[in-house]
């Protein structure tokens, strides 16, 4: 290196006295000529084999993220209970309703109609049981007068027997007149309840989220109820239905708090209490090309207060339940409980970190006991580990591909 550097000077000197432009000329040809020089004689140390990290100790959270839409805790759908045009619809959305409140009127008209049969009906059944009431009574007269008779023998056994015939007939009448007027009562109090059904009556107070219908439209009351409101009970109290995985919802307990943000205020948190955690569940599956995935979900309900009214139902919350906090751990890069050294061919049953120990040609595995997991960080447990200890997390060798830090979370073992 000396012998180049005393030869550089002493061409530099020699060309002192040449034009500016050739000593700039001159000096990039010498740049070029050392940085070949150095390039061929002077090699660049060693890449180390094991790229390193720093075994810390801090504090990690565990975190279950989901998402689900924002809604009312209590919802009742309203429908008509007859057929019918819609006259007049008195309510829009969030239209605030009480109880009893008139909220649409179908048009009453053939129903009014049926209604006046079923009372002129009754009228007449009423009459006839009057009737056959008078011919009840003679009949039942007639019977004990000829009673009396027959026991002084002043009439034969064939008289009394046509009475006692006429007596049957009698009450056998009456009982089917009284039979009549029931149907005929019960008919109009349908006939009473369909006109009263004309009226949309709202059954709780509330408020109108949905409507679907129109003035005009005409409902056909079948086999189901066309559903023509829904009525949210309070939106001061909602909540948040999320799907939670499987391996993520045995984490989750009544009472934990969450977090959540929604895409209309992108710069605040909300929080909200772990209500429920169901025990249905709903399994899906998906495919792609040659591969498919299957799993099972559950529903989590976080109650969440809206005394503010900022929250719509409908929303879409991003949520965030911290299910456990640790303070003053062990943490280790999640690489290094990935991490086996390309000579090892051992299948291992348990989680371990590989180190190099002074005095060994070859790394050491250490067995540890794993924590919480988060994106980055695995907190571990071990008497061999201790905080500011190196820990091998990948090789520096040539053609191996590098261990991608991408793979997802070290799993228990």
């Amino acid at each position: 290196m000396k012998k180049i550097k005393d030869i550089v000077v002493g061409v530099w000197r020699k060309c002192w006295g040449f034009p500016l432009w050739a000593k700039l000329l001159l000096l990039v040809i010498l740049v070029a000529v050392i940085f070949a020089l150095c390039k061929h004689f002077i090699k660049a140390p060693p890449a180390p084999k094991y790229r390193l990290a720093k075994v810390e100790r801090g504090d990690i959270k565990d975190m279950v993220e989901a998402s689900g839409p924002l809604a009312p805790i209590n919802t009742t759908e309203v429908g008509a209970l007859v057929s019918g045009e819609i006259l007049k619809i008195y309510v829009d959305y969030n239209s605030q309703v009480k109880k009893g409140d008139l909220m649409a009127l179908i048009d009453p008209t053939q129903i009014q109609t049926d209604y006046d049969q079923a009372q002129a009906s009754l009228s007449s059944v009423k009459e006839d049981l009057e009737s056959v009431k008078m011919a009840y009574n003679l009949a039942q007269s007639n019977l004990k007068r000829y009673q009396a008779l027959y026991k002084k023998n002043y009439v034969a056994k064939t008289d009394l027997e046509k009475y006692e015939l006429e007596f049957v007939n009698a009450k056998s009448s009456l009982n089917s007149a009284e039979s009549r007027v029931i149907q005929a009562q019960a008919a109009l109090e349908r006939a009473q309840k369909d006109l009263d059904n004309t009226r949309i009556i709202a059954p709780i107070d509330g408020i109108v989220l949905t409507k679907k219908v129109s003035e005009g439209q005409s409902l056909t009351s079948g086999y189901s109820t066309p559903e023509m409101f829904t009525l949210a009970q309070d939106l001061t109290k909602m909540q948040i239905e999320a799907k939670v995985s499987e391996a993520d919802v045995v984490k989750i307990k009544e009472g934990q708090m969450a977090t959540f943000t929604l895409d209309g205020y992108p710069d605040e948190k909300f929080q909200g209490e772990i209500r429920q955690v169901r025990t249905n569940y709903s399994a899906s599956s998906s495919s792609s090309g040659n591969t498919s995935n299957s799993g099972t979900t559950y529903t989590v309900v976080i109650a969440v207060d809206n005394t503010e009214g900022k929250f719509m139902p409908g929303m879409t919350a991003t949520i965030t339940i911290i299910t456990q906090d640790k303070k003053d751990v062990l943490l280790v890069p999640n690489e290094a409980l990935r991490f086996s050294p390309s000579f090892n061919q051992e299948k291992f049953s348990t989680t371990g970190v590989w180190v190099m120990e002074k005095g060994k040609t070859q790394p050491q595995r250490i067995d540890v006991t794993i924590g919480i997991i988060s994106d980055k960080k695995t907190e571990i447990q071990s008497d061999d580990i201790q905080e500011g200890q190196m820990i091998i997390v990948s090789e520096n060798k040539q053609g191996m591909a590098p261990v991608s830090s991408g793979m997802g979370r070290p799993r228990r073992r």
